[in-house]
């Protein structure tokens, strides 16, 4: 789908900082200002224009936090399981052009580049040229070990949009002891700070488990991105990656609804606010999808299924035969892979018996998603 060059009026009914950042966007970047606008359009026509994350480098990173989704796609993980190195082809930066002008022209206008840790990445510099920050929202997720001051302003310079940083808790030593490395909540809160002075656009991440939503340090982070009018994007711990092996850090209906209340009163977000005119919470496909570094996309964060390479089939028609399936197509107001014991019990089968027979994830679609039954 290709998005006409278009000027729409601001919307009246958006908040004052959402029209600042529009009127913003349609000066300096205006063919994003247009795909923005023309999102709320091509809802209404069942047309999705979803986030694009990307890990790159084979997910390397220099931290080994507890609750770690990616941990199983890291080539240390594999090595450590096999004793060798990940024999995929990487997407290189003709693949992250080519993957760019599809994006543009279906009407996409975010990627997230993430990992591991994306700055660890050596052709960071290109790979931010090769997706067009003039045509593009760049925005880096990154645990801010290596984000300093001196490269919070390189990335702006290179056209990057936003930051995202990662804080596991307020409390120092439980940032710490979490991410599994003496110094990453300092280096964390240098990369906000840094962030703020260079006035880029910036939100906090945080990753909670079973009860901290009730903890006084969890109150304190909320008070403290208030305070510095920080958005809070909080991500629910799920039985995947270093995780899997910790039921009880899973969240209850009762966590859910305590952030649910939060969310009325305070900056607070998680991957379920409605957002955007969507009319489900769900946004697997819809809302956001993760491409692995060989070009396996996969339709949430969270799962570890495949729904198409970008090798084989353009970007578009990943997308399609994702919104056609019967497990990711229909908008939902549950997490499918949080709270949706038929589709997690199908899940964790299908990786499970795929993983006695290769390491590597994800899970090809043809070997899940395109199983016949599951179309």
């Amino acid at each position: 789908m290709s998005v006409p060059l278009a000027v729409v009026a601001a919307d009246s009914q958006l908040s004052l900082e959402e029209n600042r950042k529009r009127t913003d966007q349609r000066l300096k970047r205006p063919r994003v200002y247009e795909k923005i606008q023309a999102f709320f359009r091509d809802m209404a026509d069942g047309v999705i224009s979803p986030i694009l994350r990307l890990k790159t480098n084979k997910s390397l990173c220099n931290l080994q936090c507890q609750h770690c989704c990616e941990e199983p796609y890291m080539e240390r993980d594999l090595i450590a399981r096999t004793g060798k190195p990940d024999p995929r082809r990487q997407m290189d930066l003709a693949d992250y052009a080519d993957l760019s002008r599809q994006a543009d022209e279906y009407g996409i206008f975010r990627f997230v580049l993430t990992g591991g840790e994306a700055m660890l990445d050596k052709n960071f510099e290109p790979l931010v040229a090769a997706l067009n920050p003039d045509r593009h929202l760049i925005i880096l997720d990154t645990n801010g070990w290596h984000f300093d001051e001196k490269k919070v302003n390189w990335f702006a310079s290179l056209g990057g949009y936003k930051a995202q940083i990662s804080l596991d808790s307020y409390y120092e030593a439980e940032h710490d002891a979490f991410r599994n490395r003496k110094g990453s909540y300092k280096k964390a809160m240098r990369s906000i700070e840094a962030t703020k002075r260079e006035g880029m656009e910036l939100l906090i991440s945080t990753c909670i488990v079973k009860g901290r939503v009730f903890s006084r340090e969890f109150q304190e982070l909320v008070d403290f991105c208030d305070a510095n009018e920080i958005p809070l994007y909080v991500t629910l711990a799920k039985p995947v990656g270093s995780a899997r092996e910790h039921d009880e850090w899973i969240c209850t209906k009762e966590d859910v609804d305590r952030l649910k209340e939060l969310e009325d009163r305070h900056n607070v977000f998680t991957h379920m606010t409605p957002s955007y005119g969507m009319p489900g919470r769900c946004i697997t496909v819809k809302g956001i999808n993760t491409i692995n570094h060989d070009g396996e996309v996969v339709p949430c964060p969270y799962m570890d299924l495949s729904i198409g390479n970008l090798n084989d089939l353009p970007l578009a028609e990943i997308l399609g035969r994702g919104m056609r399936n019967k497990w990711l197509g229909p908008y939902r107001d549950e997490c499918i892979i949080g709270e949706h014991p038929e589709f997690i019990k199908f899940h964790n089968d299908v990786v499970s018996k795929h993983l006695d027979t290769n390491p590597l994830l994800p899970v090809p679609y043809e070997d899940g998603f395109g199983l016949t039954g599951q179309i």
